[in-house]
């Protein structure tokens, strides 16, 4: 009779030759999305970037138990010589959680003051918004919490609840259609005689397939030997299933006919495996829906689903199966911490030339994107004052290792534009994973420097030469070691209330003291900016009401102008435009992309700059106002 297995291929080229298929037929694109209920989104997949509707917290709100102050009050209290303030009237007794309200706008732990009667004591100075937490401190309104293609864990659903979204909009889970066949298959219940067999691998296959995330169906009735009827089933379930699992008659016997039926519809993957057990099983399509067929003997019918039905629904789902573990990475940096507290800080982790390094992340016990955004947690044991830079430590994972360092991990700047992209780029190619880390500009190019990501972003005025980026590239960065992309061009300026009521024209009204202003974090290109300003136009820092009150993102600062805890701010003119506000134009700052030498040829870096040459700029620039699209190489 001959060997029946024509194609058979070892375990490794089977998997790479169904991978590929899957990959470029693009199944993914056949998943559907849907809205559902937030508390029903356990398990899904994001299907869109989800946005915030409010900020967290959406008022500044005590972080600790104390009485709520105004800090340029406290100034110059000492042990020798301490301020004392009225309780009720210029001390508010708070709790945590509790509203802090202008012209309140710092808070003295209960732990570092004297109570007596109506009065207490405070023995040092308070900053602004010292023991706040400032509104949008975790997130603000408008910032994307959680990406396209992500799959929700409870931390998620958390920040879901907490961004106010009450409605996720999700992928379906891909549906498969699960086909027994043989004459002599029988399912639990009825009646048995010598020769019959039991289907338990339809339900096992299908146990795995709910393991996995997709929405298994077994077909009602068991289908006989017949290569008709295995054939028509097929072509009419193929117009409701993304994929097909075809349960027996896989391997080369006389009745074994799942081979022929598949080679009808086209070419077979292969037929046939060099494993044991697992040996009798064929992939192939029809169309671009997948079609397995498995062996009838429960082992091989198990080994097999484990390991291929695993790449099928990553490959739909975008997503990776592979179970968490800890992990070895290095430290690039200082991390304190305090004696006598265990700590458990959250970190993202990248893959750099085969070494996994560590970065931390925010630290707060309120700001729960740190977990959503984090891949792992670092332990800092009670007896530790914290980990030196360069010390090797151990990582707990909160997603799969492959999805975790295959990712393109971006420290630096904030910018909206640049996230939306990046955003974009994964919905037409889940496997493009990203991470990003908001430090500003100045701690991205450190963050390069150190080793901790090979891509930064960048906008740094310099204001002797009167040039972007230039100056601190050559400062912090080795020469001939890093390749600039001036990406974009954006408009910097105030971002004020709709209508603009405070009448504010320029500058120089910064220093009147009915106007209250929120600043960007320092290290930022932005803040950067603005100090540049002020010293042209001769306004000190000390006159502008606010200058100390910082926001780490755009968004921040219109969100406290939104909602009328400042009168304006430092921002570019797309968030001013996004949340209905004025604008009043400052400059035309350059924000480029910073990549290490060293990695050009890094698949990911490759992959992502082709995709910025790819973009369609007409549509999304209209959807962004306030930049110019540039995406050039400069000299170094």
């Amino acid at each position: 009779m001959g060997e029946i297995y024509l194609k058979k291929e070892t375990l490794k080229n089977a998997l790479k030759l169904f991978k590929d298929s899957l990959r470029n037929k693009k199944v993914f694109k056949k998943l559907k999305e849907e809205e559902i209920s937030v508390y029903e989104s356990l398990g899904r997949i994001t299907s869109r970037p989800v946005i915030a509707k409010i900020s967290n917290p959406f008022f500044n709100a005590s972080a600790v138990d104390g009485f709520a102050l105004k800090s340029h009050e406290t100034a110059n209290s000492t042990i020798n010589n301490p301020k004392i303030f009225k309780i009720g009237l210029d001390a508010i007794p708070v709790n945590t959680g509790d509203p802090i309200n202008f012209p309140f706008d710092c808070v003295a732990m209960i732990e570092d003051v004297e109570v007596n009667g109506d009065f207490v004591k405070i023995f040092s100075p308070l900053h602004i918004y010292e023991n706040v937490r400032v509104i949008g401190e975790d997130f603000a309104k408008g910032e994307i919490v959680i990406p396209i293609y992500e799959k929700i864990t409870p931390a998620h659903i958390g920040v879901l609840i907490s961004s106010y979204n009450e409605k996720v909009y999700v992928f379906e889970k891909p549906k498969v259609l699960i086909m027994a066949t043989g004459e002599e298959v029988k399912r639990l219940g009825e009646d048995l005689k010598v020769g019959d067999v039991i289907d338990s691998n339809s339900y096992m296959i299908s146990s795995i397939l709910k393991e996995y995330g997709a929405d298994p169906y077994i077909l009602e009735k068991v289908l006989p030997n017949n290569f008709e009827v295995l054939k028509n089933e097929i072509e009419k379930a193929s117009q409701n299933y993304h994929m097909i699992i075809v349960i027996g008659g896989s391997a080369k016997g006389r009745k074994d006919l799942i081979s022929d039926v598949f080679e009808s519809f086209s070419e077979v993957l292969f037929h046939g495996l060099t494993i044991q057990p697992g040996k009798p099983l064929v992939i192939g399509f029809y169309g671009d829906v997948p079609l397995v067929g498995s062996p009838g003997f429960p082992v091989s019918s198990y080994i097999d689903a484990k390991i291929f039905l695993k790449v099928a629904i990553e490959e739909f789902t975008g997503i990776s199966l592979d179970l968490k573990r800890k992990i070895i990475a290095t430290i690039k940096r200082d991390i304190p911490s305090s004696l006598g507290v265990e700590e458990f800080v959250r970190v993202k982790l990248n893959d750099i030339n085969g070494e996994v390094i560590c970065v931390p992340l925010k630290r707060g016990a309120a700001n729960l994107t740190s977990v959503v955004k984090g891949d792992g947690l670092l332990r800092i044991e009670e007896n530790s004052e914290g980990i030196i830079a360069g010390s090797k430590v151990e990582i707990e994972l909160l997603k799969s290792e492959y999805d975790i360092l295959s990712q393109l991990l971006f420290i630096g700047s904030n910018d909206p534009l640049l996230e939306y992209i990046l955003n974009m780029i994964r919905k037409e190619n889940p496997q493009f994973k990203f991470g990003i880390i908001n430090v500003g500009s100045l701690g991205g190019l450190l963050s390069l420097a150190r080793g901790e990501t090979i891509i930064t972003s960048i906008h740094l005025f310099d204001s002797e030469t009167q040039t972007y980026n230039t100056p601190y590239l050559k400062k912090y960065l080795e020469e001939n070691s890093y390749l600039r992309i001036h990406l974009f061009n954006r408009n910097q300026g105030l971002v004020v209330q709709k209508g603009n009521p405070k009448n504010i024209r320029s500058l120089k009204d910064l220093e009147r003291e009915d106007l209250k202003f929120i600043n960007r974090q320092k290290g930022s290109g932005t803040r950067i900016y603005f100090d540049y300003l002020l010293s042209q136009n001769g306004i000190e820092k000390e006159k502008v009401k606010g200058y100390d009150l910082e926001e780490t993102t755009h968004l921040g600062v219109a969100n406290a102008v939104k909602e009328g805890i400042v009168d304006c701010g430092m921002g570019i003119e797309y968030v001013a435009r996004l949340f209905d506000l004025d604008f009043i134009k400052l400059g035309e700052e350059e924000y480029e992309i910073i990549i290490s030498k060293n990695f050009l040829e890094d698949h990911r870096i490759n992959f992502v700059l082709k995709q910025f040459n790819a973009l369609n700029l007409e549509v999304l620039m209209k959807s962004f106002e306030g930049y110019k699209w540039v995406n050039k190489v400069r000299e170094v």
